[in-house]
């Protein structure tokens, strides 16, 4: 025999495993036949044994690399049947995923249990030697030829099993060739039932894309469905309430047309009397432009009444007003204002008198009597209020578009600046007439737009001292040039001061605070006569602009509070420089506001007012319709009775004179 044909190399490899799988993966550590145990240490000293010798044996096959054939410990293969029969049982398990390793598996079974019989069958090369030696009896170490024919004779037994392993050999081979037909056979089978499995996991794909996109589908029938209940359950209860709003809407629309009726019937009514109504308010409209009318006549008819009232009393009134004794005046004073007498059955008259001793004998001569009458006389014990009142009718008369000039003439100390301001102290039982007269011209502004009169204010203050004016409003440092007085136009004999600050102002506490920066920008001078005496003319002048839209009527009209500064006689006063120079300023003033009295009252073709800054500034309030009312203050203390004696006189000159359209007063 030429020897067994070639395996192919796929058996080759699987016979190469099949070994691996037999061979250990390391030297055995199984006792080897002929080989004895060292002897320890405790057996030095012992003779010789016969067996001390190792006897030559076959060698070991773990060191030589060779195959294993004494492998008594390895279990038995099962055969072939079950063992095909079991691989492909878990060849059905495990559906390997490599479609080779898969179709190997179904003919690597057969060939794998045939060879694991074969290996089953054949005797174990090591269990020979191990019962020769068990029943023979071993060889002196010596001995080598019996040795060497033991192993003859085992190389005998070796040959003739080997003969039989390739008998067996052959027909293992043969069984392989049938075998590998058989697995073409399946190989063939397999790569058919890949394609159809490759087919039919297309399929299968397909069939899972449509069934996925049947399940979405599905489930958005199945979420539509439940969102179109949901609708049809919320429909349901928009019908029912619906249906229960068209219920009550059907009851409110019976009631609403019954009250629709009832609306009906009352509108009808409410338009008869709505027409009622609208006859009555034209009626009451009528009634009303009448008694608007009625009410504009009766206010004109008051104004008129009012001006012939004030013109009747005269436009140039006079007040006579004494202050009361001061502390250091009642010590040298103690039978009081015995040289003063009022009568108490007349207000209006003032009695002085003097007594006078004769000159030789120094016999006591009757008392020399002054009688004076004005138009009011006020006696130490009037307040303020009092004297307010008397001049109160003459401070409306500036509201109903009437220039009024109220001033206060006296020697100095006399009570004239408490008289116009009032005293340091804003006690309002205490208040001047200045501040007092503001009160009421914004008060009855105010009762005058129910009529439909509007008022515009713009107030002023300045002073006149030596003959040059000042502006109060202003603080010195501040002041520019000095002020000049002009005309308006000269289509008018209006005047104004240019330069001048002309505030506007709309409350009566506006005015009051103007008054009291005015006050403390005054000038004032210690003298003899008075330790804090007025130097100079203080003008306080309230323009007032009425305007009644529904008439078309306007009025314009100036309202002038003077604080004249007070006379003085150089022999008592004893002023000398600026003092004296502002004593002849003041005195000269005063004289030339006589002579423009003095002329208005005889109606004089030329009236001196340029000859003072004082009487041109007061131009327009002193002629023609104009109302002037003066205060003569006069002091209490006899040492004074010469300079009283002097300013009554003065206040009588000008209470004979007659002004404008007045008739005797007498």
């Amino acid at each position: 025999m030429d020897g067994p044909p070639p395996l192919p190399l796929r058996e080759q490899k699987m016979n190469s495993e099949e070994k691996s799988f037999l061979l250990p993966k390391g030297p055995s550590r199984l006792p080897v036949s002929g080989l004895r145990l060292k002897r320890p240490a405790s057996d030095e000293n012992e003779p010789p044994k016969v067996d001390r010798k190792r006897a030559r044996g076959p060698l070991d096959p773990t060191k030589r690399g060779g195959p294993v054939t004494a492998a008594p410990s390895f279990p038995k293969p099962p055969p072939a049947a079950p063992g095909l029969r079991s691989h492909r049982q878990a060849g059905g398990r495990r559906r390997s995923s490599t479609r080779t390793r898969g179709t190997a598996g179904v003919a690597g079974p057969s060939i794998t249990g045939s060879r694991r019989t074969v290996a089953a069958a054949a005797p174990k090369p090591a269990a020979a030697p191990a019962a020769a030696g068990g029943g023979e009896k071993k060889r002196a170490p010596w001995d080598l030829k019996g040795q060497v024919s033991d192993l003859r004779a085992k190389v005998g037994t070796y040959k003739e099993k080997a003969q039989g392993l390739a008998g067996e050999n052959e027909a293992l081979r043969q069984r392989l060739n049938q075998l590998e037909g058989e697995l073409k056979q399946a190989t063939a089978r397999n790569q058919q039932l890949e394609g159809q499995n490759s087919v039919l996991a297309l399929e299968l794909q397909t069939c899972q894309a449509q069934a996925t996109e049947s399940l979405q589908r599905v489930e958005q029938l199945v979420e539509q469905e439940q969102q179109l209940q949901e609708t049809i359950k919320s429909q349901s209860q928009t019908i029912r309430e619906l249906e229960s709003a068209g219920r009550k809407a059907r009851e409110a629309k019976e009631d609403l047309a019954a009250q629709l009726e009832a609306r009906e019937a009352e509108l009808r009514l409410a338009q008869e009397s709505l027409a009622r109504q609208a006859q009555e308010n034209e009626a009451l409209a009528a009634r009303k432009t009448q008694l608007e009318q009625k009410l504009h006549e009766s206010e004109m008819e008051r104004r008129s009444l009012h001006n012939a009232v004030q013109e009747l009393k005269g436009n140039i009134r006079v007040f006579c007003r004494v202050r009361p004794l001061l502390g250091s005046e009642k010590e040298a004073q103690k039978q009081g204002v015995s040289h003063l007498r009022f009568p108490p059955d007349d207000s209006k008259s003032l009695v002085l008198s003097k007594a006078e001793e004769s000159h030789v004998g120094r016999e006591r001569k009757e008392d020399i009597v002054y009688e004076f009458n004005f138009d009011q006389v006020f006696p130490p014990s009037s307040s303020q209020e009092e004297v307010f009142e008397e001049i109160s009718l003459l401070v409306q008369s500036a509201l109903d578009g009437y220039h009024v000039c109220i001033f206060a003439y006296g020697q100095t100390g006399s009570g004239k600046t408490y008289t116009m301001e009032g005293p340091d102290c804003q006690d309002p039982s205490t208040a001047g007439m200045i501040p007092r007269a503001v009160q009421q011209i914004f008060r009855k502004a105010r009762e005058m737009e129910a009529k439909g009169w509007k008022y515009h204010f713009t107030a002023n203050f300045l002073e006149i001292y030596n003959e040059s004016l000042r502006d109060l409003l202003v603080l010195r440092p501040e002041r520019g040039s000095e002020l000049e007085i002009r005309r308006v136009s000269q289509c008018t004999e209006e005047l104004h001061v240019p330069n001048l600050c002309y505030v506007p102002v709309a409350s009566e506490q506006e005015v009051l605070k103007l008054l009291q920066r005015a006050k403390a920008n005054r000038s004032v001078a210690k003298t003899n006569l008075n330790e804090r005496s007025s130097r100079s003319h203080s003008l306080f002048q309230l323009r007032i602009e009425g305007h009644n839209a529904n008439r078309e009527l306007h009025t314009s009209s100036v309202l002038s509070l003077v604080d004249l500064a007070g006379s003085e006689r150089l022999d008592k006063s004893l002023s000398t420089g600026d003092r004296l120079k502002e004593t002849q300023a003041i005195n000269s003033s005063l004289s030339n506001l006589g002579l423009v009295i003095t002329a208005l009252s005889n109606k004089e073709a030329h009236v001196p007012y340029r000859n003072s800054k004082l009487t041109y500034l007061l131009q327009n309030s002193l002629g023609g319709n104009s109302k002037m009312l003066m205060f003569v203050n006069i002091s209490p203390s006899e040492e004074n009775f010469a300079e009283s004696l002097n300013s009554l006189r003065f206040a009588r000159k000008v209470n004979e004179c007659v002004i404008g359209t007045a008739s005797n007063r007498k």
